[in-house]
C-alpha cells in the first residue's frame, strides 16, 4: 500500500511538469479504514466498518494557487484535478506570500513511527468489543445502587496513511493508528437525575482499559449527585485534566499564526511578551512516542520538532505553515494541518500541553484553602478569542481547609483569559493527554465564582 502511493505520486509529478514547467504541483494522496461498535442501555445499537481514499491537489503559479479534490485514488482522477486546479488559476488574485515548501532536512525516527501503527488491530471481530463494553459497563455499575446503568458505550479503531510530494522536492509518507473507548452512566437519586461520561484513545488497542473507563464514567455520573449552588465569591479555581482541555483547546488557537495575522486573536502583538504566570509553560511535542497529534512530518510533508510556545508566560513563537511563516517572514515550524484531503493546510497544534508541575493532585488540594476543583466546563469556546473576556457554566467540588468537600454544579466562573493563565499559582504532578491536547490539575487564584 505504501509503495502503490508514492510511485504514483512520483508518477503524477512528472506528468505535471510535463504539461507546464511553469508551474508548481502539491500531491496530497489518503487512504484510511476504521470501524466501530455502539450500544445504548446494554443492548447492540450499531456496528459500522468502512474506508475511503481520496486526493487534493494544489497548483501554483506566479503566485496563483488552485485547488481542487476529490475521493479515490486514480491517475484519470488526478489528472482531472489538475486541469480543475489550472482552469482556477486565471481568476485567482496573486499572493507573493504563496508557496510550496522546500525539502527540510529530516532525521528519521523508527521508533516514533512505530509507536504511531498498531499491527493488531481489524484482527479482532468487533463482537468482542461488544462483550467487553457489555461486562465493562456491568461491573462498573454494580454495587451503586444510584447508578441506573450505562446509556451509551462504543468502541472504535482507525487505521491510515498519507503520502505529500510536491514538483520541488517535498516527498513524505505517514501512517497512524488509533483506538478509543467511551462510555456514558446515568444516575438517579431523590428525583435528580446525572450524567457523566469519560473515554481513553490510544495508537494501540492494547493500552485501552475498558474497565478503568467503565469506572471513570460511572465515578464521574455519582460525584456530582447533590450538587449546590456556591455563594458569589473571588476563589481558588482548580481545574482537573479532564476539564482543562476545554482551556488548553482556546490556548492552542489564540497561538495560530493566521488567527493572530487576521486580529482574530488576544495574543497578536505578544510575541516575546509576558502574558502568563512564571507557571504558564506551553509545549508542543509533535514526536511524542504514542502520541494521538503525534507526526513525523505536517501536512505539507515537512519533518516535524518539538516546540516551546509560551515559556514561563511568555510568548515565544506562533504556530506556522508555509504561507503564514512567509507573511509574517519568518522561519516556518513544520506546524500545517489539513482536516483531510479535501481541505488546504493551516497553522495547528500537535501534541499540545502544559508543563507538569512537581507536587502531587493531594498536595495542591491540601495547599487550598477555600477554592473550586472544576471537573467540567459548559460554553469555554464561545470566550471571545480577541477580547479574552469569559463567562462559563462549570461543575465539580468545593475545596475548603485543604480538602474536598461537597459536589457543586451550576456555578459560574467568569473573568479575562490573560488573567486566568496570569493567575496560575500552583501545578501538579498529573500531566493527562485527552486526544492530543494535555494538562496536569493546575490552580488558577482569586477568580471570580458565582
Amino acid at each position: 500500500m505504501t509503495a502503490d502511493l508514492k510511485a504514483l505520486s512520483a508518477e503524477l509529478l512528472d506528468w505535471a511538469r510535463r504539461q507546464d514547467p511553469g508551474l508548481q504541483a502539491e500531491l496530497y494522496l489518503a487512504r484510511s479504514e476504521e470501524r466501530g461498535v455502539e450500544m445504548r442501555e446494554g443492548r447492540l445499537d450499531n456496528m459500522q466498518h468502512g474506508s475511503a481514499e481520496g486526493a487534493g491537489l494544489r497548483l501554483l503559479g506566479d503566485g496563483r494557487m488552485g485547488f481542487a479534490s476529490a475521493g479515490g485514488i486514480s491517475p484519470e482522477g488526478i489528472q482531472d484535478l489538475y486541469r480543475k486546479a489550472r482552469e482556477q488559476l486565471a481568476h485567482i488574485k496573486p499572493d507573493p506570500c504563496k508557496d510550496f515548501p522546500a525539502p527540510s532536512p529530516d532525521a528519521p525516527d523508527a521508533a516514533l513511527a512505530d509507536s504511531l501503527w498498531d499491527e493488531e488491530l481489524f484482527k479482532t471481530p468487533l463482537e468482542a468489543a461488544v462483550q467487553r463494553l457489555a461486562d465493562s459497563g456491568a461491573a462498573a455499575v454494580a454495587g451503586e445502587p444510584r447508578l441506573a446503568g450505562i446509556l451509551r458505550s462504543g468502541y472504535g479503531e482507525s487505521r491510515g496513511e498519507v503520502v505529500i510530494a510536491n514538483t520541488r522536492g517535498v516527498l513524505s509518507h505517514e501512517r497512524g493508528s488509533s483506538a478509543s473507548v467511551g462510555y456514558s452512566a446515568l444516575a438517579k437519586d431523590s428525583g435528580e437525575v446525572q450524567v457523566g461520561s469519560a473515554y481513553q484513545s490510544s495508537c494501540r488497542g492494547a493500552a485501552l482499559d475498558f474497565g478503568r473507563v467503565a469506572a471513570q464514567a460511572a465515578e464521574r455520573t455519582v460525584r456530582l449527585l447533590g450538587g449546590r449552588k456556591l455563594s458569589g465569591a473571588q476563589r481558588a479555581v482548580l481545574f482537573d485534566p479532564w476539564a482543562a482541555g476545554d482551556i488548553l483547546e482556546l490556548v492552542a488557537g489564540l497561538l495560530c499564526a493566521d488567527q493572530v495575522q487576521r486580529g482574530k486573536s488576544l495574543l497578536a502583538g505578544c510575541l516575546g511578551r509576558k502574558v502568563g504566570s512564571d507557571l504558564a509553560t506551553f509545549r508542543d511535542d509533535p514526536r511524542r512516542h504514542g502520541g494521538l497529534g503525534s507526526c513525523l512530518h505536517d501536512d505539507e510533508g515537512l519533518p516535524t520538532s518539538a516546540k516551546t510556545m509560551i515559556e514561563s508566560g511568555v510568548v515565544k513563537d506562533y504556530f506556522y505553515d508555509t504561507y503564514t511563516s512567509r507573511k509574517d517572514q519568518r522561519a516556518g515550524n513544520a506546524s500545517a494541518g489539513r482536516g483531510s484531503y479535501k481541505g488546504l493546510p493551516g497553522p495547528t497544534h500537535s501534541n499540545f500541553y502544559l508543563e507538569p508541575g512537581t507536587m502531587s493532585r493531594d498536595q495542591l488540594v491540601s495547599d487550598t484553602a477555600d477554592g473550586l476543583l472544576v471537573l467540567d466546563i459548559m460554553g469555554m469556546h464561545m470566550a471571545d478569542p480577541i477580547s479574552g473576556e469569559f463567562s462559563v457554566g462549570v461543575s465539580g467540588l468545593a475545596v475548603s481547609g485543604g480538602k474536598l468537600g461537597a459536589p457543586v454544579k451550576k456555578a459560574m466562573i467568569a473573568g479575562s483569559f490573560k488573567d486566568l493563565l496570569a493567575g496560575i499559582d500552583a501545578k501538579a504532578d498529573d500531566l493527562t493527554f485527552y486526544g492530543s491536547l494535555g494538562s496536569p490539575t493546575f490552580r488558577v487564584g482569586g477568580m471570580s465564582v458565582a
